[in-house]
């Protein structure tokens, strides 16, 4: 029984016997309207359904139906997929070239990024000799002032680049690669609302003062190294010169700012 039962289900799920019963429903519905609504006898029911319907419209109108349907359906979907296959190619052509323009543009990254790791290793190889270069210097005095000069212009090229990228992404300032000295001057003069660092000149006072802070008075070197970076916070435009006498100094805008972030 169940094997029958399986073979009609089958059969109603095909296409031709499902476009069947729907012409059937679509041609014969005033009559099953008629049939489930009238509150008549039997008789009289079944008597309006048969006023409805008949033979042609029972069972021959919706096999022919059927047969339609179902012969012309792969017909259909041929003038369909014929008419749609134009739009669809210029789709996947599309596609095509958008993503060959991703891929020129991402090579063209890639070698632009090439370039410049090129150029830090190049770069790098130039910091090396000229290390090994001063390292050959006798002369201990000039060694240390020559080696100071030179971490001090890589420091203000290593900050300018920064200052490069950071404008280039957000329009501010940064500062990465400040000495402890530099440091501490900055943060002493940010303390106090003025934002002033003061370097007197009188006889005995080898000191600079900032923030109610006194640095370098320890001794010679000790202010040689507070001096030092006085001066390249003045090169990197973070501190400026009130007046003339060059004692008297004021954070920038572009010290506050790093002051703030330190």
């Amino acid at each position: 029984m169940k094997d029958i039962v399986d073979a009609i289900s089958s059969r109603f799920r095909s296409p031709y016997f499902g476009y069947s019963v729907l012409a059937f429903f679509a041609f014969n519905w005033r009559g099953i309207f008629l049939l489930l609504t009238l509150e008549d006898s039997p008789q009289q029911r079944l008597a309006a359904f048969d006023s409805e319907t008949c033979i042609w419209t029972l069972v021959i109108y919706p096999l022919l139906v059927g047969a339609l349907v179902a012969a012309s359906t792969h017909w259909v979907r041929l003038v369909f997929g014929w008419v749609s296959r134009k739009p669809l190619e210029l789709m996947d052509i599309l596609d095509l070239e958008a993503e060959h323009k991703k891929t020129l543009h991402q090579a063209k990254l890639e070698k632009s990024r090439s370039k410049v790791l090129a150029v830090k290793e190049e770069e790098l190889i130039e910091r090396a000799k000229r290390d090994e270069a001063v390292a050959g210097i006798e002369d201990s005095e000039a060694k240390e002032r020559l080696a100071a000069q030179l971490d001090a212009m890589r420091r203000e090229r290593d900050l300018l680049s920064e200052q490069l990228k950071q404008q280039g992404n957000f329009g501010t300032p940064s500062l990465t690669q400040l000495s402890q000295e530099e440091a501490e001057i900055l943060s002493a003069a940010a303390s106090q609302k003025n934002g002033s660092i003061i370097k007197p000149k009188s006889i005995g006072a080898r000191t600079i003062q900032a923030g109610g802070h006194s640095f370098g008075q320890d001794s010679a070197r000790d202010f040689a190294k507070y001096e030092e970076a006085l001066g390249n916070l003045i090169t990197l435009e973070l501190v400026k010169e009130v007046g003339a006498k060059g004692e008297m100094f004021t954070l920038t805008s572009r010290g506050w700012k790093v002051a703030d972030a330190l």
